[in-house]
This record gives structure tokens, sequence and C-alpha cells, in this order.
């Protein structure tokens, strides 16, 4: 991790930068490099902005050298900066997933659904006011496309699960698959040695089970070496990533199932038996290193959302 600017520099050309939202260590984006051609991969918000151009003029890249700008889904920790960062990239390119794309273009709904979930006060200070980009400098890209960065060849997948609009990039070069939400989330508090935790964030309002399974074990068939999450960095257990995934998503809807037979409370009710689950998982796990109310505040906000998105998916039912 660099000092003075919160980037992590892997191998094939690829950086890891921390977009500080809420705090660090929760939300990343990606920057691509490829000889004199760049492209990002998530955005973060309005106010990532100045990291994501600290780290392109770290690596000796102009503005005008960013290609492309790939959100992997609409929702704003990973697209909320996105109209901010084309405004100061002339030659940059947005590419959406089809279901995304008018959000880009006129983000009000989308704004006024992120200010429903998380309260005005709350988005006014971590996300702003989102800024629409060019129609025509928006290009819908759909499943199996492909998009060159120089001489590398990135290929989008449709990976429904955690959204509908979202996709995932697969990168030959790196054997990487940058996955947004759609393999999960694993902070790097709550991982130790070989042991790492991951859950699925279930946020309102598409969380699909059936589709996130079948997501998972599409990603696999591109045999990937490692996976770059947006929360939080790269890992390279991805076959246990995916069997943890697995059982983890059959776990939310397990809780969910028994919660809605007891009807009683609502989000706050659940969002404690999510709670209740990951730390009872990482009990088992051996990966209490940190003592219980510090985890407790670490998940808080993830379990009140995954909270909220299950209890769409019970009534959409």
């Amino acid at each position: 991790m660099n000092t003075k600017a919160k980037w992590i520099d892997y191998e094939h050309g690829v950086s890891c930068i921390d977009t500080e939202i809420f705090r660090m260590g929760l939300a990343s984006c990606y920057l691509i490099r490829q000889g004199e051609h760049a492209a990002f991969v998530d955005t973060g918000t309005s106010n990532s902005l100045p990291l994501l151009l600290q780290v392109l003029d770290a690596h000796g890249l102009t503005r005008e050298q960013v290609r492309w700008v790939m959100p992997t889904h609409v929702h704003l920790d990973h697209a909320g900066g996105a109209g901010a960062l084309m405004e100061v990239l002339p030659n940059a390119q947005l590419l959406v997933h089809e279901r995304g794309a008018a959000h880009m273009i006129a983000p009000q709904k989308l704004q006024a659904g992120s200010l429903a979930v998380y309260g005005e006060d709350r988005y006014n200070s971590v996300f702003g006011d989102l800024k629409p980009v060019a129609e025509h400098r928006v290009t819908v890209v759909r499943d199996g496309d492909v998009v060159a960065l120089g001489n590398r060849q990135l290929q989008f997948i449709d990976t429904p699960g955690h959204a509908r609009h979202h996709y995932v990039v697969w990168d030959s070069v790196s054997r990487g698959l940058f996955c947004g939400d759609s393999f999960g989330v694993s902070y790097p508090e709550l991982n130790h040695g070989a042991n790492r935790f991951i859950f699925p964030p279930t946020t309102p309002v598409q969380f699909d089970p059936a589709a996130w399974h079948s997501t998972i074990n599409r990603l696999l068939e591109f045999s990937p070496q490692y996976v770059y999450l947006t929360h939080f960095g790269r890992h390279d257990r991805v076959g246990q990533f995916a069997i943890e995934l697995h059982q983890q998503i059959d776990a939310y809807v397990v809780i969910a199932e028994k919660f809605a037979e007891a009807a009683q409370g609502g989000a706050v009710e659940l969002a404690a038996l999510l709670m209740q689950h990951s730390c009872q998982e990482l009990l088992q796990q051996n990966q209490l290193k940190m003592p219980i109310d510090a985890i407790r505040r670490l998940l808080n906000d993830d379990m009140e959302l995954n909270a909220q998105g299950l209890i769409h998916w019970l009534q959409r039912r």
C-alpha cells in the first residue's frame, strides 16, 4: 500500500485504489494499465476523484490516455463518481450494462433511490450530487462483448444475482475477474493468514439467489487465478471463495425464510440475525481476532443493507 495515496500496485499493470467511502478498506476501484493506455473499473464517488487522478499521475499517465471507464454496476459506491470522472477524461468512453446506462445519463432516479436507503445527511456527506454523462459518451456492453486496451482484451460477462445491471470484466492478461459485488465482500480486517471471511451483499433491491449461484458457477468456467473485489482487493483463493459464497447465499435465504415465517419484526430484527450469523461464522473459522463490539461496528451498515435487500426479496416472492 502506498503511504501517500491509498493504493496497491499488483502485477500485470493492475492497481487497487481505496476510494475512502465511509472508511478505509471498505471500497476500492481499479486502474488497469497497458502500455500507453489505461482504464478504470468502478469509480467510487465524486469525492474519490482526486485519489483516482493522483494514482494516474503517479504512474505517468495523462487523463487523455484513459480509454475506458467501466462501472461494474450503477450502485453509487461503484458508479457514483462516473460523471465527475468522465468530465476530466476527454477521450474516455463509459461502458455500462444495458440495464444501467439510462441511470448514468439521467441519474435522478438513482440518486433518489440511494437517498431513501442512506438518508439525506449521510448520503450528502458521502456521495454528493451525481453528475450525468453525455449520452454520446455512454456505450452499452452486453454479455460476451470485448474491448481492447492497447493489445489487451477485456471481456464483459453478464452477472445477475446481486443486481440485474451488473457485469464482471475478464482480463486474460492477469487471469483475473474484476467482480464488483458478484464475488462477495471480504474485508481486510476480518481476514487472517490463509483464512478469509466472505459474505454476499444483498443490498436492495435485486437480490436473486438462483441467478447468483449460476453467476458464480459461470465465472469459475474462466479458470481465474484472481478475483478483484470492490470490497476489497485482490484474492487468489477463488475456488474456496466460490464454495463459501454459495454457502453464505444459501444461509442468508434460510435466515430470511425463517424470519418471514416467524413474522416478527422488520429490517432491524433481521439485521440482528444476520449479524449473529456473521459472528458465528467468524468464531467457527477462528477469525475472531478483534473484539466482538469492533466486529459489530465494522459490519453494522452491511448487515442493515443486507436485511433491507432480503426483505425486498421476500416481498417480491
